[in-house]
């Protein structure tokens, strides 16, 4: 397993231009001649701004319009060194991290950080198949722990009065490949959407889904070709060689994270570091292939 390493990226990278140029050739390094005058060589740098230009008919294309850097005026080299550090750490980086490495304002790191956490949503798989496993987890502080003054914050009343509860639920289905989808609970699902419909939306029907006892997914076996109820209570982890160890271990990654490294995390914002977690989840046998991954969703702005 090999790394990417600092000086390898800024041997790659040293300055705004060969950020662009990059950036360049993902989105337009497919033409081989001018779109307009249809004249070879297609394009030359133009000169302090960020496009590049026909040198037959004055054509321009602008690499950055449409991307997260089009109107950021911090230098490319920023961007990109904040795409590495993203890549290059276990548990992530913090804003307050970026502000103090690039030399900008809280409120710019914090917008860069999460520009550069939509990049590293993965695309939909689809429907998971085969052996599933589908374990769901709460992410916040618990509220007898908290401040006064954050209770009252964090934990509004309800129309009865009654404190409602700082935890923020997410469920994870991994299949046996490492694929996982996951669902911030009340974010990215709809508020009548039930564990079991979660699922069933997401699984296919031929598959064998493996959960633990949690009463919501006890009726799944009717839309599931086969499935494995682990008991945890009665200190069961693997059943007939079925486990959900796997999404378990998701978890911790997760939760290592986001205590380690952010302290908190709101409900609005939790979608795009889970989705993180999980980009750096399915490369982590291939650390070296992260930061090339996140440039190549400019390729066709997917993202």
């Amino acid at each position: 397993m090999s790394k990417y390493t600092l000086k390898q990226f800024q041997t790659a990278y040293p300055n705004d231009d060969a950020c662009l140029h990059q950036i360049f050739i993902l989105r337009y390094g497919h033409l081989v001649s001018c779109p307009k005058c249809q004249k070879e060589p297609a394009f030359v740098k133009v000169k302090d701004r960020r496009s590049y230009q026909c040198p037959y008919c004055s054509y321009q294309v602008y690499p950055t319009v449409g991307t997260i850097f089009e109107k950021s005026t911090t230098p490319l080299t920023s961007w990109f060194m904040a795409i590495y550090l993203h890549c290059s750490t276990r548990n992530g980086v913090a804003a307050k991290e970026l502000e103090r490495v690039l030399s900008v304002c809280y409120k710019t790191a914090l917008r860069m950080a999460h520009q550069i956490k939509i990049m590293m949503v993965e695309t939909d798989f689809g429907q998971l198949m085969g052996e599933v496993m589908i374990d769901e987890t709460y992410i916040g502080m618990l509220g007898k722990n908290m401040h006064g003054d954050r209770k009252k914050i964090l934990l509004p009343k309800d129309a009865n009065g009654n404190k409602k509860s700082n935890k923020i639920g997410v469920m994870g289905m991994m299949g046996k490949d490492g694929k996982i989808i996951t669902k911030v609970l009340g974010v990215e699902t709809h508020p009548d959407d039930t564990l079991k419909d979660i699922v069933i939306g997401n699984v296919h029907p031929d598959s064998v889904v493996v959960t633990d006892a949690y009463p919501p997914y006890k009726n799944l076996k009717k839309h599931f070709n086969k499935h494995v109820r682990v008991d945890h209570e009665k200190d069961e982890y693997v059943k007939d060689g079925f486990t959900t160890n796997n999404v378990e271990n998701y978890w911790s990654t997760l939760k290592r994270m986001i205590k380690g490294t952010h302290i908190h995390v709101s409900k609005k914002h939790l979608s795009k570091y889970v989705a993180e977690n999980t980009f750096r989840y399915l490369r982590r046998n291939q650390p070296e292939k992260m930061f090339e991954k996140i440039l190549e969703k400019m390729k066709d702005n997917d993202y």
